[in-house]
């Protein structure tokens, strides 16, 4: 094998990131109302990148924090979701 080689195979149509066709309306409506739940994971995640970036021990604390607080609250729904 050369390092040419991919080891995974990739898909650009298979990648909703990547892909330049437009999205179905369908999966638009799904992923609007993923949003809300997913929000506060994602804006914890930030703060903590923010703080850690900026060496401030007691920020990234309290980010870590409210990271894992915002997991379990999606965990929760989740689980809830799948009952």
């Amino acid at each position: 094998m050369s390092s040419a080689q991919s080891l995974v195979g990739f898909s650009r149509e298979l990648s909703a990131a990547n892909a330049n066709g437009e999205l179905s309306s369908m999966q638009l409506a799904r992923l609007d109302a993923e949003l809300p739940t997913q929000e506060p994971v994602i804006g914890a995640a930030v703060l903590v990148a923010t703080a850690f970036r900026l060496r401030d021990e007691s920020a990234l604390i309290e980010a870590l924090r409210l990271l894992v607080q915002a997991v379990g609250r999606l965990e929760e729904q989740d689980s809830a979701a799948d009952a």
